[in-house]
């Protein structure tokens, strides 16, 4: 197969077209999946609030539909996420030379795993941090702490998916740095731009003005990405157009 930098301009948008239409379709299945066991999966993720006596509230008239929908497409998220990186791995493959296509088992085992372990990490450490917060906070003000439902399944679903996608950072560092694509040098000359990337993103998981919750997120973030520095420095190596 052609290297992608000698394909044309219009089949790379034809290539990542049929990647994206893929991932979409993986998405969709997962979703509909979600769907189904809806109800059972709120029942799971409501336990972080249950322990603390947090009472879950529905105020708006569509909450619950809103409410199902994203608890849905979080479930869909997850389940499609090896789909959606083995779209991933198959669209830089042709850019790869012949050794280097056995890391794919790899990449796709690692990334997974790593997803699931960031998913646990969100839901298990992230999640009841925020909530013991935000419970100290208000008894130190002397105000009844309710949650809007809709307000809460949102934090919790996009902290467990935005863990499980900054835990793949480590494995996609190690695959790329051992094929030689990029080394430690390229991820510290880079660090402002991936430092601003983790500010919008800590903002955007926090949508409040509170700091200490995105101050957290940025940490976890940025300790993650010296991790994988740390990764490419010790497992890195030149890119060769043979096996060594």
């Amino acid at each position: 197969m052609a290297l992608l930098s000698e394909m044309p301009f219009l089949e790379h948008l034809e290539e990542l077209r049929q990647r994206l239409i893929k991932s979409l379709i993986g998405l969709a299945v997962g979703t509909a999946v979600g769907f189904a066991y809806t109800a059972e999966i709120i029942a799971f993720l409501r336990r972080p609030a249950t322990a603390l006596d947090l009472e879950l509230v529905a105020i708006g008239s569509t909450e619950i539909f809103s409410l199902y929908f994203k608890v849905a497409l979080g479930a869909g998220i997850c389940l499609a996420a090896p789909v959606m990186l083995w779209q991933a791995w198959r669209f830089i493959e042709p850019a790869l030379h012949k050794h280097e296509k056995r890391y794919a088992a790899p990449f796709i085992i690692s990334t997974t795993l790593c997803f699931a372990a960031g998913g646990v990490f969100g839901y298990g450490v992230v999640v009841p941090w925020l909530l013991n917060l935000e419970v100290l906070m208000a008894a130190k003000a002397g105000i009844k702490l309710t949650m809007s439902a809709g307000s809460y399944f949102t934090m919790l679903t996009a902290t467990v998916v935005a863990m499980g996608a900054i835990f793949q950072m480590p494995p996609i560092v190690f695959i790329l740095s051992r094929i030689g694509l990029i080394n430690a040098k390229f991820l510290i000359r880079n660090f402002k731009y991936a430092f601003l990337l983790f500010s919008v993103a800590a903002a955007l998981l926090t949508p409040s003005v509170d700091f200490a919750p995105m101050l957290f997120f940025m940490a976890v973030m940025t300790g993650i990405y010296f991790v994988s520095i740390l990764v490419a420095m010790v497992f890195g190596r030149k890119r060769t157009a043979e096996s060594s």
